[in-house]
């Protein structure tokens, strides 16, 4: 009997009426989310559903069942789940993204569906949040941050997910401040946020503050995202442009830790000049320069674009003065770079 009122709600009353209240999720200047009830996601999706024009009966009673109420209280994230079933069971279109969602085909995410519906900004970012959730976990980090950057967190049933799955992204693609900036977002104006969340989301907020700016940790972080990238198929101008700079940042850490090695021997010598017979532990020769030829970065045997004689300085180097993960990234990064970039040459 129920099932039957919730399918003449959606045929006769029609667009607008199976909601009673508008009731938004948090007033327009409020900065604050908490997750949507189930009445009120109840309410918005069968709302939705009877602006669909939808003729077919047992389609209808099929949505009636899927939202027949009931003692439990669900958590954000189921209902998040029947929505989306509703959309699908609706719209061909979203059937078909949920189908390469849940089977991991999202080589080419992108859906006119996923665009901004002008008459349900409800269906729109709940999509979006959804299929954003898939790219994020199939590592898609810039075409997931894309969606979520349209995304209406005031229409989401589960905004927690939302701004956690965002701040993931950010994380990644080492984009501080904005990161710190959902953060901020999640841990303190949303509220029931599940501890899983918010204990990864301390771990991510606390990384961000201390990352640095072309330090040796953000540039082991950058040559992990091209090989993230290179791996997801991802091979054009924008990962080149990052290895450029990849390799620039290296230079530059080099020769910084040669200047503070020749300043600490000029010191420990008193000002008598470096000892007869340098240990093997000071670097001969001139320091790096600072330069990098980004026309032929990566394309000789060894270490991207600089000379015999720098390699064999920034060998010694990273062997002295860094901690072994850093050395073994970065010569693993870059012996993939040269052999890549000369296959590429042929």
């Amino acid at each position: 009997m129920l099932t039957r009122l919730l399918s003449v709600v959606l045929i006769v009353l029609g667009p607008g009426l199976a909601m009673t209240e508008p009731n938004p999720l948090v007033a327009a200047d409020d900065e604050l989310f908490a997750p949507m009830s189930s009445e009120k996601a109840r309410s918005h999706s069968l709302d939705w559903a009877a602006g669909q024009g939808l003729k077919d009966r047992a389609l209808i009673d099929t949505i009636g069942k899927l939202w027949a109420p009931d003692e439990s209280q669900k958590r954000p994230a189921e209902l998040h789940k029947l929505t989306i079933r509703t959309f699908s069971l609706a719209k061909p279109a979203v059937a078909e993204l949920v189908k390469r969602c849940q089977f991991g085909i999202v080589a080419a995410p992108t859906s006119p569906i996923l665009e901004s519906d002008a008459n349900s900004d409800f269906f729109t970012s709940n999509l979006q949040a959804y299929a954003g959730t898939f790219l994020t976990q199939a590592e898609f980090f810039d075409e997931a941050l894309t969606l979520f950057e349209k995304t209406k967190p005031q229409q989401l049933i589960d905004p927690a997910s939302y701004f956690f799955h965002k701040a993931v992204c950010q994380h990644r693609l080492l984009k501080a401040k904005a990161g710190l900036a959902t953060l901020k977002q999640l841990l303190e104006n949303t509220s029931d946020v599940p501890v899983r969340y918010s204990t990864v989301a301390d771990l991510m907020k606390s990384d961000l503050e201390k990352l640095k700016e072309k330090s040796l940790d953000e540039v082991s972080r950058m040559m992990s995202d091209v090989e993230r990238r290179l791996k997801l198929g991802r091979g054009g101008a924008k990962v080149q442009k990052t290895e450029e700079e990849i390799v620039s940042r290296l230079d530059e850490l080099i020769k910084k830790l040669e200047e503070q090695q020749q300043q600490s021997q000029s010191q420990s010598g008193n000002g008598q000049g470096a000892p007869q017979g340098a240990p093997d532990s000071i670097i001969k020769g001139s320091t790096a320069p600072g330069e990098v030829d980004e026309r032929d970065i990566g394309r000789k045997a060894g270490w991207g674009a600089l000379p015999p004689k720098q390699q064999t300085k920034a060998r010694n180097l990273i062997d002295r003065e860094l901690p072994p993960h850093y050395r073994n990234a970065i010569e693993q990064y870059l012996r993939k770079l040269a052999a890549r970039q000369e296959t590429r040459s042929r």
